[in-house]
């Protein structure tokens, strides 16, 4: 839609996520890495999870919320510029139009999500860190009967050579146990006897994955 009324490169596009500095940094560490670069693929990699968990609820967005929910408000803004940034192809430079291809590339490369793939909840009343929280519905602007989700998780599918059998998971949600904006890279476990007991490693259990 933005490319009937402009070019594209008078467009500027930006997310607070592309802030972070750990974010900033992912590139140099994937593509000026000669450790990990070579194994940023789907023969060593099980499976990528990324969060964004928080511990606030709402607060007094709630008329906001209740027009958006978690999906659309985290999903494919915040979690898909980690997304990309994660599993992108290495750009041949740094030229905004040529990494702004690639991320498309990869984007473009998801597979259609089915149903059995997505989890949606709403969190209610209960503790974090000893006080007393509400239920969503009981936020101010909230509707009393709502349905609108609080949590969303998602597995992904990205078919290209690179991650072709690679589950992404992505999860985000308001009122959870603690605070933190994650990618979790999980190698494939160890096949050496040795190292498979007492030793944590890259190994899944270290993230285990809801079933």
């Amino acid at each position: 839609m933005a490319l009937a009324h402009a070019r594209e490169d008078q467009i500027y596009r930006i997310d607070h996520f592309f802030g972070k500095e750990a974010v900033q940094s992912m590139m140099a560490i994937r593509f000026a890495n000669t450790l990990f670069e070579p194994l940023w693929r789907q023969e060593y990699i099980d499976h990528v999870q990324i969060t964004a968990a928080e511990t606030i609820g709402v607060e007094k967005r709630g008329k906001f919320y209740e027009g958006t929910g978690a999906l659309r408000d985290m999903v494919p803004n915040h979690l898909f510029v980690l997304l990309s940034i994660t599993g992108m192809a290495p750009p041949s430079s740094l030229a905004a139009e040529v990494v702004r291809s690639e991320k498309t590339r990869l984007l473009d490369a998801i597979r259609p999500i089915k149903v059995k793939d997505f989890v949606v909840a709403q969190y209610r009343a209960g503790k974090i860190g000893g006080e007393k929280r509400l239920a969503y519905r009981s936020e101010p602007n909230v509707d009393p009967k709502s349905d609108v989700e609080t949590y969303a998780a998602l597995k992904l599918h990205i078919d290209n050579w690179r991650w072709a059998g690679v589950p992404f998971y992505l999860r985000t949600g308001k009122r959870l146990a603690a605070r933190k904006t994650e990618v979790a890279v999980v190698f494939q476990k160890d096949t050496v006897p040795a190292f498979q007991t007492g030793f944590c490693g890259f190994n899944a259990q270290c993230h285990p994955v809801p079933a």
